[in-house]
């Protein structure tokens, strides 16, 4: 388990060597921009300097890939652009570490926004990024694998119970009734299985930070119940290989028939199977109990090095105003008044928006990288077999206490 820890953390390691720059002209807002929303992006720069002639957005696209590590070294190395888009569990990391300004003089119309988001980007009483994407997961499932099974596709699980009978009545003539990640980024697994913890009354560390506690009978329950659909052999066998990517192709090819995931993975399953008839559900609870699911989404910050603050604040108001953030987002935006809009209407994102007030922020540790991985590696041992469940995560408890310290 040593060589899975430090594949963990040799992203990381890239940090001190790996250099960055950006070159602009006086005058230009340098703006990295995700892929995904190149061309959106481009139609409010035009929009934009339409009506600014005195300032050029000059856009530079970035992928996920690697990108928390090209970012950090940009603000590092002092050669950061004017406006990066960053998830929002990034942002207390680089606000502690003094690599970006306070936005408080810049966010405009604050109440409008969902508090967990803000909350999120806030620390030490004052707001450090602009959300303007917020999602959740919920559970896709394929509808006639659901009548094949005899289940009705539209009364789908609601407890965990329910969850593990569908799972189980799923898994047949090869296909895998309930998909869970236990490899790739860590962060697939901490999305997936952390919010039933929350939901049994666990957590991983307490609320103050000062303990862990992942080996509570609550949390090492939750935790059973998320590697049994693996054990019992309700997930593929690759299990211990898949990152949500893997599960949204399983899926896609008919071999998985439900999988936890956010509404930015139904494009991409329209697009390759058409055929699937789709289901969405919020995620199960335990009988008696609520919810829970990780906030997450993105964020507009301006680095501490940037040459054009002022410039970039008045395009980050721009970007964020009801119209355009709704306009922007792939998944639902962080204003409230933005979210009423038709767009979001569709019915299939329904269950994703009433998932929307379980969402949590996870806790602002400086250590929480080196925390969820002690985690994920306890979630591995359990996966292969190496440990029983309350064994994995009293090892993990020990580590992720040493982490508080």
């Amino acid at each position: 388990m040593k060589s899975l820890k430090l594949a963990g953390f040799l992203a990381l390691s890239v940090l001190s060597s790996v250099a960055t720059t950006t070159i602009a002209r006086a005058g230009d807002v340098v703006w990295w921009a995700p892929n995904w929303g190149e061309e959106r992006a481009r139609t409010l720069a035009q929009k934009f300097m339409a009506a600014n002639p005195g300032t050029n957005i000059k856009i530079e696209v970035t992928v996920s890939n690697g990108l928390p590590e090209r970012v950090l070294t940009a603000m590092r190395s002092g050669t950061a652009p004017d406006i990066i888009e960053v998830q929002h569990g990034w942002v207390n990391g680089y606000a502690q570490g003094d690599l970006i300004i306070p936005l408080d003089d810049t966010i405009q119309d604050k109440q409008d926004y969902v508090k967990a988001a803000i909350d999120y980007v806030s620390w030490n009483g004052k707001v450090w990024a602009i959300p303007y994407r917020i999602e959740t997961h919920g559970v896709i499932y394929n509808k006639d694998h659901f009548r094949e099974a005899g289940l009705d596709p539209e009364k789908p699980p609601k407890t965990w119970d329910e969850l593990t009978a569908a799972a189980k009545a799923l898994t047949k003539n090869g296909r895998s009734g309930f998909g869970i990640t236990g490899g790739g980024e860590v962060g697939n697994t901490i999305f997936r299985s952390l919010p039933f913890i929350w939901m049994n009354g666990g957590d991983i560390i307490s609320a103050d930070m000062t303990k862990a506690v992942v080996n509570s009978p609550e949390a090492v329950k939750a935790v059973e119940f998320y590697t049994n659909f693996y054990k019992q052999g309700f997930a593929p066998k690759s299990t211990l290989e898949n990152d949500g990517l893997a599960l949204r192709r399983l899926f896609i090819a008919g071999a998985v028939s439900a999988y936890q995931s956010g509404q930015f993975d139904l494009p991409a399953i329209h697009k390759e199977n058409s055929t699937i008839k789709l289901g969405a559900m919020m995620i199960p609870a335990p009988a008696g109990k609520q919810t829970a699911a990780i906030l997450g989404g993105w964020s507009y910050v301006i680095p501490k090095s940037a040459k054009n603050q002022a410039e970039a604040k008045k395009f980050v108001q721009f970007l964020n105003t009801t119209e355009y953030q709704a306009y922007y987002t792939d998944t639902f935006p962080a204003r409230t008044s933005a979210i009423k809009l038709p767009r979001f209407e569709d019915p299939m994102l329904k269950p994703f928006a009433e998932m929307l007030p379980y969402g949590r922020p996870v806790p602002v540790h400086k250590n929480w990288v080196k925390i969820v991985q002690a985690y994920f590696d306890g979630i591995q041992r359990i996966l292969l077999g190496d440990q029983t469940v309350q064994k994995a995560m009293d090892e993990a408890n020990d580590e992720i206490q040493a982490l508080l310290k």
